[in-house]
Order: structure tokens, then sequence, then C-alpha cells
């Protein structure tokens, strides 16, 4: 079952199954946390409710907003919880349930209980990156981040592993301009040569008319990859001296 540690916040859209009804309220068990909250008659929806079983059933699953959280317990309403709060809410769910499945699989590497694993990293994820599938992407685009909040670096290590294997990626693509020019009597074989050193660079090439080339680069790391990318280009016009000259204009 997805964690949360502690108790949900004030206004905090939260899922729950009811536990039990009375003619006047029922209960709920929140999913993510170690907790029930209860919902008046008058929180079921916005008409009057003259029988609350006929709009609620015991094991159903809701979706509920927190509206009151303080010593006398915690409230819940079904009717302020509005069609773009319950999308967003299942969806950020769904998200966090791969999430855990994920966990799980850095457990069973570290040969760990899940449990073990949310005490030592999984909750660290949730407080500093917002939830756990969030901490799973930062772990992809940011290790370093990870890093700063005091995770283990064997750690990151396992949660970017995962993470690669089970999070599609957006890829992220940078273009260049590249004019080749040479005067040598083999002009035409060295600039050939140039064009294979960067491919083997991972750049895609294409010819667009003499001496003018279009230079791609592919990546999953937007700031990682453009900072290559562009290394790569500095690289090209580096092996293209003395004998051809290379000129890069990088197209925003």
């Amino acid at each position: 079952m997805l964690k949360k540690r502690g108790l949900p916040s004030n206004g905090e859209v939260v899922i729950c199954k009811i536990s039990r009804l009375n003619p006047n309220s029922a209960f709920a068990v929140l999913e993510e946390y170690d907790a029930e909250g209860m919902i008046h008659i008058s929180e079921v929806s916005s008409g009057w409710v003259r029988d609350i079983r006929n709009h609620i059933k015991e094991g159903q699953s809701v979706i509920a907003k927190v509206v009151r959280l303080d010593d006398r317990g915690l409230s819940l309403s079904l009717k302020r919880v509005d069609e773009k709060q319950k999308k967003d809410k299942m969806k950020e769910y769904n998200l966090n349930q791969k999430a855990e499945k994920m966990l799980d699989i850095v457990a069973q590497k570290a040969s760990k209980k899940l449990d073990e694993v949310y005490n030592e990293i999984g909750f660290l994820l949730q407080d500093n990156f917002g939830s756990l599938y969030e901490g799973f992407k930062k772990a992809l685009s940011d290790a370093d981040a990870l890093k700063k909040k005091g995770i283990d670096e064997k750690w990151i290590a396992l949660l970017k592993e995962v993470a690669e294997k089970n999070i599609e990626q957006k890829e992220f693509e940078f273009a260049s301009k590249l004019f080749l020019r040479s005067y040598k009597e083999n002009g035409v074989n060295l600039i050939k040569d140039v064009l294979a050193k960067a491919e083997k660079m991972n750049l895609e090439v294409k010819y667009i008319s003499a001496p003018e080339y279009l230079v791609k680069y592919k990546t999953k790391n937007a700031k990682k990859g453009e900072k290559e990318f562009l290394e790569k280009l500095d690289k090209i016009v580096s092996l293209s001296k003395p004998d051809v000259e290379a000129e890069i204009k990088v197209i925003k």
C-alpha cells in the first residue's frame, strides 16, 4: 500500500475507502496515510442528502478534501472536490503507485524489505521532491540534487537504474549549422573525414548544400545534453584544423 509520512494537511485532496456508515456521517480510511477521517452528511453532496446510503456505500473508494485537522480529529468533504481535482489526484495516485512498485524493485536489488527502504530513502524523496514519483524523476535528471538531500550514492545509483527502465523519458534535440571548407587538393576526403568523426560522436549529420551541413544531437537530459552538444561542436572545430575550416552556427 502506498505510504506517506504523518498526516495530510488542511485542504489536501486524498483518496479514501468508506469503512462504516452512520445515519448522519461516514468514516473513511485514508489510502496513503495511517489515518481515518469523518465525512458529515452535510459534506457528502451539494444538494440535500436525506439518506447517506443513497450516495456512498461501505467499501467504496472516494476522493475527498481535508476540511479540518485538529485535536478533535480529521474531517473530510466529498462535495468540495471538483472534477479537475479528482482527475489530478487519480493521476498523481497512479503515478505514485507505479513509483512504489519501482521502490520495491530497489528494495529487492538491495536485499531489503520495502518498509526499510521507505524509512531510508522513500520518505526523504517524498519530503524533498513532493512525491515518490517525482523523486525517481529527479534521480534521472539531476542525481546531485538527491545527494545534496543526504541520500547515499549507492541508493542514487539504484534509483536511477530502476527509473531508466520504468519511466519513459522525453527526448530533446539540439541542432546546429556546420560549414566546412577545405582548399587542399584532397579537400573532399578531408571533409568526409571530419563528418565521419562527427558521426562517431553520436551526432546526426545531414548534407544541405556545399559547404553547409545540419548537425543534430538527441538526448534525454536537456541541461546536460546541451552542454555535451556544445562540447562536441567545439571538438569538431578543433579536429578540423588546420586542413579544414569549420564554422558553427547553433540553431536556437
